[in-house]
């Protein structure tokens, strides 16, 4: 049913003011269409709240007014997945790039409380202050919403950290789709979060309340259940000495090997496995650049690092560093090659900083990525899938994430978006090599567009039954980003 636009504008104007809507039609645009080979409709207002009893207020209209919401957690124009990008008329899109408040931040126990509009080029560097830092994805993009990137289970480079799939997700505060308020985990209570704080809580168990734990379902969902408003995150100390470690060969299964060691004895902080165009595109900022190095690198690379902190630091660094290289040699690693043609400093910057704009763009301008998780022995047959489907200007991302017991496998197909043969190619492709993963038994764990409706066709039935009873208890209506998932109709 279509709704009037301007009644709409002035019940929206009353909660939020009129300096706080627009429905600029340039603006509204950028918001159909993302990084994705989606295309979705315009919506019909951003809206920019401030405070939680605003959003509380908007989802209330919504349900009484039959339009729809969409949460978008930051400004950044360059969004990937189509997740954000409206499915049908009548949606407005609410931006919380204004809430980006830090509401706490504790050392002791190593946790902060932040807004969706806190971004990584925001807290890493008042973290940094205080000793801190966050377990971040590999060289985010400084404008991208950490809450988003926690929701989203973006995976951490740091796998002895990883403890469960949520990590750093800890407590929550969600406005449901129905409009009701409500605090995950020890957040919950008993009493108010101030008056937690007073009694020396810090908001860290997600668990609960009771033996309900609600943040399983609100994290990837992909906000068509609830709105977080805020949530706190795990944090680490600072190491005081890193060193960086590159070892590369034209052989997976060795390198493959060599990491699930240094994972499963936890010798190591950082690791992951790239590609040469991908460590290239990672470390360098013009095409020219990076072309220039992948030729320079051998096909698979592994970086890791160690780290220690305090006055034994450099013991624990010596220590560290004779156990790798006693596995080393009993592991009997023919093909294995240490290299320094990468600068230490600059690969920490990856692992610790943010970049300005996401560095898969540097390569082509554009990507597509393919990820999905997988144990430890399909690896090399999903890569040996997806390479003979399509290998050109292919990027390889290999992250093994909690403690090491399976593994993110990201595969980011790079191409120029004004060559029209090529995106039409890559379209192509990039539909059939998932549907194979997917047949093959791969798991995507994160399944946006258009990967969702061959995912759950591939699920039993009582899955999607049990999900779209979960979305009719929070969202009855259907007013939180319709379409995504599961909840098609």
């Amino acid at each position: 049913m279509k709704i009037s636009e301007l009644i709409l504008s002035q019940q929206l104007a009353k909660i939020c003011g009129s300096k706080k809507i627009t429905n600029n039609p340039e603006i509204l645009k950028e918001y159909s269409t993302d990084m994705s080979f989606f295309m979705g409709e315009v919506p019909k207002f951003v809206i920019w709240p401030s405070k939680t009893q605003e959003i509380l207020k908007i989802l209330k209209l919504a349900n009484q007014m039959n339009f729809y919401i969409i949460p978008v957690s930051s400004s950044s124009k360059l969004k990937q997945h189509g997740d954000t990008v409206p499915r049908k008329d009548n949606c407005v899109i609410i931006n919380l790039s204004k809430m980006n408040k830090i509401i706490s931040l504790d050392k002791k126990n190593r946790v902060v409380m932040i807004e969706p509009g806190v971004t990584f080029r925001d807290l890493i560097p008042k973290l940094k202050q205080k000793g801190l830092r966050l377990l971040l994805p590999l060289y985010p993009t400084g404008t991208k919403s950490v809450l988003t990137s926690a929701l989203e289970r973006e995976p951490i480079v740091i796998p002895r950290y990883h403890w469960d799939s949520s990590d750093p997700l800890l407590c929550t505060e969600v406005v449901f789709g129905t409009g009701d308020l409500f605090r995950t985990g020890t957040a919950a209570g008993p009493g108010t979060i101030s008056q937690q704080r007073k009694a020396g809580q810090a908001q860290l168990n997600p668990m609960g309340p009771t033996q309900f734990s609600p943040f399983r379902v609100i994290q990837g969902a992909q906000g068509s259940l609830g709105v977080v408003t805020w949530a706190t995150l795990k944090l680490e100390l600072i190491p005081t000495i890193q060193k960086v470690f590159h070892y590369q060969s034209n052989n997976i299964e060795e390198l493959l090997n060599f990491q699930k060691q240094l994972a499963k004895y936890r010798l190591c902080d950082e690791t992951f496995i790239l590609n040469n165009l991908n460590l290239a595109s990672l470390v360098r900022n013009t095409s020219e650049e990076i072309e220039n190095l992948a030729k320079s690198l051998l096909k698979w690379n592994m970086i890791f690092i160690i780290s220690g902190r305090g006055d034994l630091a450099e013991d624990k660094l010596d220590y560290l560093e004779g156990d790798i290289n006693d596995l080393i040699r009993e592991s009997n690693l023919v093909h294995l090659e240490k290299s320094d043609l990468i600068n230490s400093d600059v690969i920490l910057r990856c692992v610790n900083e943010s970049t300005s704009k996401p560095w898969r763009t540097r390569y082509k301008g554009y990507y597509q990525d393919l990820f999905f998780l997988s144990n430890f022995e399909n690896i090399s047959n999903y890569i040996l899938m997806v390479e003979s489907n399509y290998s050109e200007d292919l990027g390889i991302y290999i992250q093994p994430i909690n403690q090491g017991t399976s593994y993110h496998c990201e595969f980011d197909y790079f191409y120029d978006p004004n060559n029209d043969i090529k995106l039409n190619e890559i379209k192509r492709k990039f539909s059939e090599i998932s549907i194979d993963l997917m047949d093959s038994g791969a798991f995507f764990n994160r399944p946006y567009g258009y990967w969702a409706k061959e995912m759950y066709s591939r699920h039993i039935e009582q899955t999607s039954i049990a999900l779209k009873k979960i979305k009719r208890i929070f969202d009855p209506n259907n007013v939180l980003n319709p379409g995504v998932l599961c909840f098609d109709d």
